[in-house]
């Protein structure tokens, strides 16, 4: 009998409180536990004191970019979390150093395709 993996929650970081309650709520219906911040600077502090499996930020945000966050976590020990960058401007993160981008407005089916992706990369490596 194989014991339960326990995954690290993920982290969306959106300044639209919109997108935030309804990538929670798409997750968490899938399985997943959610932790959420409204901010590049919020998003850091909980990076700083949580592990997570997975972290989506959006690009475009008031004071830091999801490009800071992106910057800040490769910095820090935990540089091997993934990170999705999630975009309406998909071109501004060409040639980025995100694992993967999400294009807005991306389907929920694309957004669990990927989180599944790297949940199940986190799996195997266990």
């Amino acid at each position: 009998m194989t014991a339960a993996i326990k995954l690290k929650p993920i982290l969306v970081i959106d300044d639209e409180q919109s997108i935030l309650n309804l990538l929670a709520k798409s997750l968490t219906k899938n399985g997943y536990t959610v932790d959420s911040a409204e901010n590049g600077e919020k998003g850091i502090e909980k990076i700083e004191s949580n592990n997570y499996s997975l972290i989506f930020t959006d690009l475009k945000m008031p004071g830091l970019s999801g490009k800071q966050v992106l910057q800040h976590l490769r910095s820090i020990q935990k540089n091997s979390t993934p990170i999705v960058g999630m975009s309406g401007t998909p071109w501004l993160l060409e040639q980025s150093d995100f694992d993967a981008v999400l294009a807005k407005p991306f389907s929920m089916k694309e957004l669990l395709t990927i989180t599944k992706k790297f949940v199940e990369v986190i799996k195997s490596a266990a």
